[in-house]
């Protein structure tokens, strides 16, 4: 059965661990949290949930609140929005069901029940979707590249994999996270115009446009965000830019890569927590193997553990440190493994090119393609066959 994805919109912490621990069901599962504010809508419709469940205490139920819930017009992006609150009056079954709200339930319901109910309300919608011949928006996916060790080569790695999407038609946004020595624009070989502290201090605050005008288009499509051009600007990049970077640009990009820098500083933490995977970068050595188990610790720490997978890079056949090391004492297997080849890696870069499209054929880019086909299964449940991109080349 397909997974049920669901966003909670609310204010209350107590209300959210209740509900976290009403999930005895595994197919279905808690993929982002909104507060109840009026930017939660431009948030929610970028996660493309199936239940938007709304916690709040019944007090503050009226007119006002329900008019927020109204104004979410979840019917349109096919989610099903139900509240979960202490009390349970017929009235304010009333009120809730003018709304548009498909079920109230009281926050004490016991967790069989509660998923018994998802399911059920879940499966209608999916029926009614199909019936009315409605196609569902996939979701978009952020991924956060991240180390707690310099020179692994996670801008290497995320600049590629950004190349490679695009190179497949995906509609791709490569953010640099690495706020005070970022070069994904050198390692792209393109010159921004603006960066994201251009961005974060725009007076009209952050919009589709603005991020797009921020941005540079690289030549094979997607659009790159560049870090501040000097590391004494990295104070004007906030965490609240950060989420609201992401919140917005989940409505238009369907991938969205974090090139994070190994600073866990406040925008790297929260670029983290909104992100909907976070790949571990390392290579084969016993320093990464140490700053390994520790950035997992961290992650653990901000609770973000389950979205953390394991990537291998500059792997080596001969060499004391394995790659079953690094799966043994993080507890979670590789993802992808990446084999070295600094030549090839230096080559391309001193001529301005990806390796995936200065040289196609050769180990490395077969490996970062393969890397790239497995996200885009992972998202999809599907391959598309690589386009011609704009360097007159096609990805092997």
């Amino acid at each position: 059965m397909e997974k049920i994805n669901i966003v909670v919109c609310s204010n209350d912490t107590e209300y959210k661990v209740a509900l976290k621990n009403k999930l005895v069901d595994d197919n279905i599962e808690i993929i982002g949290y909104a507060d109840i504010e009026p930017s939660a809508k431009v948030r929610i419709q970028g996660f493309v949930p199936d239940v938007v469940a709304f916690l709040v205490s019944s007090i503050d139920i009226d007119q006002e609140f329900m008019d927020f819930v109204d104004d979410m017009a979840l019917d349109s992006m096919g989610a099903v929005p139900i509240i979960l609150t202490d009390e349970v009056t017929v009235d304010l079954v009333n009120l809730a069901a003018q709304s548009g709200v498909r079920q109230v339930m009281d926050i004490s319901i016991g967790g069989e029940e509660f998923c018994k109910n998802i399911t059920k309300l879940t499966s209608k919608e999916r029926k009614h979707s199909v019936t009315q011949h409605t196609e569902k928006k996939t979701r978009s996916r952020v991924y956060a590249f991240f180390s707690g060790k310099g020179g692994v080569g996670k801008t290497t790695l995320c600049t590629n994999t950004a190349v490679a999407l695009a190179s497949r038609g995906k509609k791709t946004l490569l953010i640099d996270l690495d706020l005070q020595f970022g070069d994904a624009d050198m390692a792209l070989d393109v010159a921004p115009n603006e960066t994201i502290v251009d961005l974060s201090r725009d007076l009209n605050g952050i919009s589709l446009d603005s991020i797009t005008s921020s941005c540079t288009t690289h030549p094979s499509g997607f659009l790159l965000l560049a870090s501040p051009s000097s590391p004494e600007l990295a104070e004007y990049v906030t965490s609240a830019a950060v989420k609201s970077i992401l919140d917005i640009a989940r409505n238009y990009f369907e991938y969205i890569l974090m090139d994070c820098g190994c600073a866990l500083v406040d925008p790297v933490i929260t670029a983290l927590e909104n992100s909907d995977t976070i790949f571990m970068v390392n290579d084969v050595n016993i320093l990464s193997l140490k700053r390994a188990k520790v950035c997992m610790n961290v992650i653990q720490q901000l609770n973000q553990g389950d979205k953390a997978k394991l990537v291998i890079n500059k792997n080596v056949k001969k060499n004391n440190v394995k790659i079953s090391d690094f799966e043994n004492l993080l507890g979670i297997p590789a993802f992808a493994v990446i084999s070295s080849d600094f030549k090839s890696v230096n080559s391309s870069l001193n001529n301005g090119q990806p390796v995936v499209v200065y040289k196609p054929r050769s180990p490395i880019a077969r490996d970062m393609n393969s890397f790239v086909d497995k996200i885009v299964l992972e998202r999809e449940g599907t391959l598309s066959k690589s386009k011609k991109n704009k360097f007159g080349k096609k990805n092997s």
